[in-house]
């Protein structure tokens, strides 16, 4: 894997805030492979086109304008995120969440991976409002890379609720 081929990025200056998006009209939404929720914590998973416009896109103080991506060119930089609500705080009053992303080639052989990445690890957002993870992969696909559709999974955890679950998004490369 080179050094290009996925990079992680630890945002540290991320605390953009939306409303739930697990529920519609006070209903819970059905899991779907890409949003799952246990115990009361949810995750999602989102695959966009530039990173960077998406986390200012997000930083808005109105609902964030989210476009995940489906087909993506060689060379062009995605970013995947998780976006999560209501983690469980400890004694101190902080979460400890986690996220492991994986990405997967056409043919089921692994791309690339970041283990024990940091989803949380502070006071949790109030209330049911959903936040963006601090770890986010960075994935380009190189000009050498197979055609065909890319799998991202992100097993999340969170260690203080004893509960994790792997979400999971697709992309295509032509």
């Amino acid at each position: 894997m080179k050094t290009c081929a996925a990079l992680i990025v630890l945002l540290l200056f991320c605390s953009g805030i939306a409303s739930a998006q697990w529920q519609k009209e006070g209903e819970r939404l059905p899991d779907t492979p890409d949003r799952k929720s246990v115990k009361g914590f949810g995750g999602q998973l989102l695959i966009v086109e530039n990173p960077r416009a998406f986390i200012e896109e997000w930083q808005k103080p109105e609902t964030p304008n989210i476009n995940p991506v489906s087909t993506a060119k060689r060379g062009d930089l995605l970013g995947a995120f998780v976006l999560f609500a209501r983690c469980k705080p400890d004694a101190q009053g902080n979460c400890n969440s986690e996220v492991d992303y994986a990405v997967y080639k056409p043919d089921g052989s692994l791309y690339a991976e970041r283990k024990a990445q940091p989803l949380w690890k502070e006071a949790p957002p109030p209330g049911t409002n959903i936040q963006l993870s601090k770890a986010i992969l960075g994935i380009r696909i190189e000009e050498k890379d197979p055609a065909g559709e890319y799998v991202v999974k992100a097993t999340v955890s969170d260690l203080n609720l004893q509960v994790s679950f792997e979400l999971e998004a697709k992309f295509r490369v032509q």
